[in-house]
């Protein structure tokens, strides 16, 4: 998502458009499990949903959702770097309720799959269709009702149906706003922007005809991708300068999330990493044939003869392709414990005793050795920062968004769904 639309559209003609092309980034895990949200008076909102028709239908109001842990190293946002901005509008908690699985046609195993196209909403005036949701899956549908059963290929459906929907309510709302507040010029700014898009796509496919007829494959369009671009950098634009310049982070919250996380992600236990040939004992002739050629190959190795190499002659372990490094291990991580203490007890560049099992022979070396540290604030204070400042971004979107719902007029074609 943090591409421009040319990874999108490629990535449409040999995925099969897994994602909707729309730029409104990964999707939260509560909109794919989460219940159908409740309205004030805590029954699931049905039919017309809107602040100007109070009378005729309460209007269903998110649930105010707890902002979640930031994640070690998630995506990140830079409000400051436009390149890597992100709506990130399909996290926002809408309620959107999904009683009912879509409905498909094409039974009979062997037929094409086809969508009864149908209205799933009405936003503001504009129509949410069913086709404008599940019209990119058709690939991977026709793949799932090979694969799954009919109860779990109307469950996974009616999952995609609630994610998507939720999604394009989201992208309406913000599309709407951003064309009543931007200015012609700004307007004008993302339409060239979006015409230098098209010419480097067609470059890349060899002429605007083989660029659609790519796309026709897929179900798509050149016409329904610009679209979808569009929108993506309208919102894009229109959430960096209405959200973005209210983002700040402190240095007192910087503290106070590295003193928080710091046992957790900062304490970093004492390392080696380890070098390791494997001689089986069965691949030898007999017992003494196994033993004088551990022998030779530790000799070599004590020597200091090239560890990788030996390890891709000799080894018989997984990582013999890889000169025998396992890269660093923490003490006691190791399946065989002679092994583990053989190599925590070396110095960094040392060879260990030969190390002998029930079934096979050992050479185990130190290849670099990092003592127990904890990661210093000065060295993890951008990515804090980062993480911070996205987490803080995306619930400040989730608001916007929220808010804007609730001025909304946005009606559920529940009988659709």
């Amino acid at each position: 998502m943090r591409c421009l639309w040319a990874m999108l559209v490629m990535a449409a003609v040999v995925a099969g458009c897994m994602r909707d092309g729309g730029g409104l980034g990964a999707l939260s895990p509560r909109m794919a499990a989460g219940p159908a949200a409740e309205t004030a008076t805590g029954e699931a909102p049905t039919g017309d949903v809107s602040a100007v028709r109070a009378a005729d239908a309460p209007l269903a109001r998110p649930r105010e959702t707890p902002a979640a842990p930031a994640a070690p190293r998630p995506a990140v946002t830079h409000p400051d770097e436009p390149a890597r901005y992100d709506a990130r509008l399909g996290e926002v908690d809408l309620p959107v309720a999904t009683r009912r699985p879509p409905v498909l046609a094409g039974a009979d195993e062997g037929e094409t799959l086809r969508l009864v196209d149908a209205v799933l909403a009405e936003v503001n005036g504009e129509v949410v269709t069913r086709e404008d949701i599940l019209g990119p899956l058709r690939p991977q549908m026709r793949q799932w009702r090979r694969e799954l059963s009919p109860a779990a290929f109307e469950s996974r459906c009616r999952s995609l149906v609630d994610m998507r929907l939720r999604e394009a309510v989201s992208l309406r709302l913000v599309v709407q706003e951003a064309k009543a507040k931007m200015t012609d010029d700004e307007k004008k700014q993302v339409e060239a922007a979006l015409e230098q898009t098209v010419k480097n796509l067609t470059s890349e496919a060899g002429s605007i005809a083989a660029l659609e007829e790519r796309l026709a494959r897929q179900g798509s369009s050149l016409e329904k991708e610009k679209e979808r671009e569009r929108q993506r950098m309208l919102v894009q634009r229109y959430l960096r300068e209405k959200v973005a310049p209210a983002v700040h982070v402190t240095h007192s919250e910087l503290l106070e999330v590295y003193n928080r996380v710091r046992a957790e992600r900062y304490e970093q236990p004492e390392r080696v990493r380890l070098g390791l040939i494997m001689l089986k004992k069965s691949s030898a002739a007999d017992p003494a044939a196994a033993q004088a050629l551990a022998r030779a190959v530790h000799g070599r190795a004590a020597a200091g003869e090239d560890f990788a190499r030996l390890a891709a002659r000799y080894s018989e372990d997984p990582m013999s392709e890889k000169g025998g490094d396992w890269g660093f291990i923490t003490r006691g991580s190791f399946r065989v414990r002679a092994v583990d203490e053989t190599l925590f007890a070396l110095q960094g560049g040392q060879a260990g005793p030969l190390v002998e099992t029930e079934d096979a022979y050992y050479v185990v070396k130190a290849l670099e050795r990092c003592p127990a540290r904890t990661v210093p604030f000065t060295e993890v204070q951008a990515d804090l920062e980062d993480e911070i400042r996205d987490r803080k971004y995306n619930e400040m979107v989730s608001r916007h968004v929220q808010e804007l719902y609730r001025r909304a007029y946005v009606r559920i074609m529940q009988e659709n769904l």
